[in-house]
């Protein structure tokens, strides 16, 4: 028993760098940093928030791509935090390399909305946005 503890004891630091290294590399991947966006929203935490976004973040809308992307740091979601309701729900998600398409259900407003992050080293650096129905309508028929 005693020599099983003095194995454990001079393995452990040698085991303990490489499970946190993966820990924060899970915690870097695409979804989970999206997913962290949502649960900053719906808690209304604006550091949590602006903390997934890197310092310079170009958006566009899906609607008008004549538009440039333009260049904004995070988002100020302070007037979305009005009322203690969850704001987002994702509805489908595809995930491809360090893009995050998702469908949204904006609750509140009851209308659908739709989502492409651009995700590297854990930050948000691009985020495509289109409403893909009007407030009212609901997103499945």
């Amino acid at each position: 028993m005693r020599w099983t503890l003095t194995l454990l004891f001079l393995i452990a630091p040698a085991v303990l760098p490489s499970t946190m290294a993966a820990q924060s590399a899970a915690d870097t991947l695409p979804e989970r940093v999206v997913d962290r966006v949502y649960e900053t929203i719906n808690r209304c935490d604006v550091a949590a928030f602006e903390s997934l976004f890197a310092p310079v973040v170009y958006g566009s809308a899906m609607e008008d791509s004549t538009v440039a992307p333009r260049r904004r740091t995070a988002q100020d979601i302070s007037g979305w935090c009005k009322s203690p309701e969850v704001r987002f729900k994702m509805l489908h998600r595809i995930v491809l390399g360090p893009y995050v398409v998702d469908e949204q259900d904006v609750v509140e407003q009851g209308k659908a909305h739709l989502d492409i992050f651009e995700v590297r080293k854990g930050k948000i650096v691009h985020e495509w946005e289109s409403d893909l129905f009007p407030p009212g309508a609901s997103s499945r028929p």
